[in-house]
């Protein structure tokens, strides 16, 4: 009997079905935002994409081809060699990322708000896609926000060895130094913003960010995770996650990340994130 190789995705009627309807309600959702159709073959930086992409073949000139990693940076890829750029700018997309490394290929839908540092753009992102997710069936939302400086500004001021127990939630590890203890244990209601500010008056500014981005949210539950690190390291700001009671991870996630345009030559701020769509279809 033939069977289908462990490593290739494999999406049956019913599942296809499902998808096709995903990319509907996100025409519908994201109606304000342009499409972009973008190409899932690049040519291969180290700088932009790291040292674990997906290499696939070569150029004649000796440039490695690699299949698309991140949304996200190839848009910031493609939109930062166009000469002029209307902004504020939305976009959203839809299609596959792959990755030599567990899931091969995998599908999102995703928007992004260029050219807009204000919490407006922040709630208008988050609202969005909480909405798009609704739209999807998906109930009892959970949203969870953080702020990357926060985080950088403690391990700035007590060392890098710490950012790995910091991203395993690691309370054992943490327990060695005290403000590391209060980060982690910074995860709640507005209540933990409160407590933590009153220890660290120096992120207060950062703290009402996120209470203010909070109360303007409508439609799900909202925590606070002042722990929080996302797994790329491009985020500056704001951050978050989406959870559903059914599923163990996040459904979604993304932030604030103003420093990726500036790298690559176009001094543009950016918020936007991605709906992992794979995990909506365990439900």
């Amino acid at each position: 009997m033939k069977v289908i190789p462990p490593h290739e995705r494999f999406f049956n009627f019913e599942d296809s079905e499902r998808l096709k309807n995903f990319f509907i309600k996100a025409c519908e959702v994201f109606k304000d935002y342009r499409y972009m159709v973008l190409p899932s073959l690049e040519v291969y930086s180290q700088e932009l994409y790291g040292e674990a992409p997906f290499v696939v073949g070569s150029l004649q000139d000796g440039s490695l081809l690699c299949l698309r990693k991140d949304w996200t940076l190839s848009l910031a890829r493609f939109l930062s060699l166009q000469r002029e750029l209307p902004l504020p700018l939305k976009v959203f997309y839809w299609g596959n990322t792959f990755s030599p490394g567990g899931e091969l290929e995998s599908y999102q839908v995703g928007v992004e708000l260029l050219g807009d540092p204000t919490l407006e753009a922040e709630v208008e992102v988050l609202q969005s896609i909480g909405d798009y997710l609704k739209a999807c069936g998906m109930e009892g939302l959970t949203l969870s926000l953080g702020h990357v400086a926060v985080v950088e500004g403690l391990l700035t001021e007590y060392g890098e060895a710490y950012r790995g127990a910091l991203m395993e939630k690691n309370f054992s590890l943490g327990q060695e130094v005290a403000p590391l203890k209060d980060l982690l244990l910074a995860h709640g209601g507005p209540e933990v913003l409160h407590s933590f500010e009153r220890k660290h008056p120096n992120f207060s500014q950062h703290c009402q960010r996120l209470r203010e981005v909070a109360q303007r949210l409508k439609g799900f539950k909202v925590v606070f995770d002042l722990s929080e690190i996302r797994p790329k390291g491009y985020y500056t700001g704001l951050v978050f996650e989406f959870y559903h009671p059914g599923i163990g991870q996040p459904v979604a996630g993304g932030g604030r990340y103003d420093g990726l345009y500036k790298n690559l030559g176009k001094d543009i701020c950016a918020f936007g994130g991605a709906v992992y769509l794979d995990l909506l279809l365990e439900l």
